[in-house]
């Protein structure tokens, strides 16, 4: 399986990291289709092909992607939209 490892520093507090989990959440659903479940600081979701995890902790972000054999050819392009909503949540560093 190959996979998507992200790991980004940034200035969120705790409240707006928890604002930053769950519009990211709602992007995962409603845009990737992926089921996801909310911890304190972390979200977990499996979709068709992938599955991971994303932690938004104040100063740390970990993001964390498995892709499926159909998944596997759109690594980059995966990747490329994976910092692209990180960016977007986080402020680009």
């Amino acid at each position: 399986m190959s996979t998507v490892e992200i790991r980004r520093e940034h200035d969120l507090d705790a409240d707006a990291c928890r604002h930053a989990r769950e519009e990211l959440a709602q992007f995962l659903r409603e845009q990737m289709g992926a089921t996801v479940q909310q911890g304190s600081e972390q979200l977990a979701f499996v979709g068709k092909g992938f599955n991971g995890s994303v932690t938004i902790a104040p100063g740390l972000a970990c993001c964390n992607v498995k892709l499926g054999l159909l998944a596997r050819p759109f690594k980059r392009q995966l990747e490329t939209e994976i910092n692209r909503q990180l960016d977007a949540r986080l402020g680009a560093q």
